[in-house]
């Protein structure tokens, strides 16, 4: 099997689900996620937004302004400190429902060993592109994972090292 011909095929199934599952409602992907994080927990600043999404203040506060315009989010003063704006939901916001992949179902076409066989084949280039990602650049490989272990711990009292995910990366 022609190792391009996996790698397109696999970005054409990836370029099909994100069209067929875009959003009705006019919500990005990142505005999506700022929604979410703030589901999770509100009352956070940009900067703190911007450490957990691990992209620029500006970049956020891009989204931040589509999301308000739309409704969706408020900021407010910070009763600590009158330089920081805080955000939180709206009504709107508290409202909006996630939707579930329209489809979540198309692994039915698989039985269960076929399922069990993807998954690891799935973990297995997981797992290589993080080994090149890590050979690449070392100290920018363990700054991003540490960096991802403090914002998970920081802001939503997590432990990355306690999940699934981690684990399959550590091991050899």
């Amino acid at each position: 099997m022609n190792n391009e011909f996996l790698y397109h095929k696999l970005l054409f199934i990836n370029e099909n689900l994100k069209r067929r599952n875009a959003n009705e409602k006019n919500i990005s992907r990142g505005q999506g996620r700022i929604l979410a994080i703030l589901k999770y927990k509100e009352g956070i600043s940009t900067r703190e937004l911007s450490e957990i999404l691990n992209i620029k203040v500006p970049s956020v506060n891009e989204t931040l302004n589509k999301l308000i315009k739309n409704g969706y989010i408020r900021k407010e003063t910070s009763p600590e400190d009158k330089r920081v704006l805080l955000i939180y939901l709206t009504d709107k916001g508290k409202e909006y429902k996630f939707q579930k992949s329209k489809d979540i179902d198309i692994f039915d076409c698989l039985d269960e060993n076929q399922k069990e066989s993807f998954d690891e084949c799935l973990n297995l280039i997981s797992k290589e592109l993080h080994e090149r990602m890590k050979a690449e650049n070392p100290e920018k490989y363990d700054e991003m994972l540490e960096c991802r272990k403090e914002v998970l711990k920081k802001y939503f009292d997590c432990d990355i090292t306690q999940s699934e995910w981690y684990q399959l990366l550590e091991k050899n």
